[in-house]
């Protein structure tokens, strides 16, 4: 079943409609939290930072698919990079130059549109990364060292990587795009009422700030969303519209919580201060990590059936 060309340039139009339209309920918060003593600036920052991200997301997009799928791959590394330097394997040069490079065998597998190649790819990557204590004739601290590169190319490069395979197909912008819009419904809708309203805690000690008011209602929201979506997501029946929508709802908090593991284990707040109330690129990309797998193989499993092989 393939989507209306332009249907990838109605998703743009109501991305920017929906960034704008969010300052209404912003506005409605922020009173809530000025009268409760809480600060608002925070929140307004985070807000205007997305007028950037917007456009840097988008411009690329517009300029063809392997523009797109190249800043993907940028985004990868960069990515590897914030948790390298989060965890300290950025001190171990082998680790991070054999890590690089085995994040762009993964978008080579997606560049040349080898779907059987970019599944089996984290096979090849363990034993790639497993030969550099074999090759250096070392043991102390290598099962760490290994195990966290193996890590960082896995999840931040070949799970980041299904969105720029995704876009392989003829209606990959728009399914991105849409996946993008669930998964940032999710955060924000989850921060804001968590936020002002939260009050059971559900993990405090790995996400302080995570409650369970702020999940629920997040995804009574991310729902409602992907049912407004259907259009962008081959109109699939609303009952399995609705077990999507918590799907990936539940897939955004876990991946929220995924980076928090890590923050916590290393004792750090934020990955980084690249993004203006967000912190690092890994603080914002957190939920799309995990769900960025999830999102490709529902799709792929009972709607596209265009992936190449």
């Amino acid at each position: 079943m393939n989507l209306p060309e332009e249907t990838w340039l109605r998703m743009v139009i109501l991305l920017a409609v929906v960034l704008v339209g969010w300052s209404v309920p912003l506005v409605v918060f922020s009173i809530i939290r000025r009268y409760k003593g809480k600060d608002i600036r925070s929140v307004w920052t985070k807000y205007i930072s997305w007028f950037i991200m917007f456009p840097i997301f988008i411009v690329p997009m517009l300029l063809g698919v392997t523009v797109m799928q190249a800043f993907f791959l940028v985004l990868s590394l960069f990515a590897f990079e914030e948790f390298s330097r989060a965890v300290g394997l950025w001190r171990e040069r082998t680790h991070m130059w054999l890590g690089r490079f085995c994040i762009i065998l993964v978008y080579v597998a997606v560049f040349i549109k080898g779907f059987g190649l970019f599944m089996s790819m984290p096979a090849y990557l363990i034993l790639l990364i497993f030969l550099i204590p074999i090759f250096r004739d070392q043991f102390s601290a290598m099962i760490q060292k290994t195990c966290l590169t193996i890590i960082g190319v896995i999840y931040f490069g070949w799970f980041l990587a299904h969105l720029a395979f995704l876009l392989n197909i003829s209606t990959g912008r728009e399914l991105v795009l849409a996946m993008m819009l669930i998964v940032v419904t999710n955060d924000a809708v989850a921060y804001i009422i968590g936020s002002n309203f939260g009050k059971r805690h559900m993990v405090p000690n790995l996400s302080p700030n995570k409650t369970w008011e702020g999940a629920i209602g997040a995804m009574i929201v991310t729902v409602c969303v992907t049912i407004g979506l259907r259009f962008a997501l081959y109109d699939m029946s609303v009952l399995i519209t609705v077990f999507f929508g918590l799907l990936l709802a539940f897939g955004g908090t876990c991946g929220d919580l995924v980076i928090s593991v890590i923050k916590r284990d290393v004792q750090i707040k934020d990955t980084g201060n690249l993004i203006p109330g967000h912190g690092g690129l890994l603080d914002r990309l957190d939920s799309v990590l995990f769900v960025s797998p999830i999102f490709f193989h529902f799709m792929n499993a009972f709607y596209i059936h265009q992936m190449v092989s």
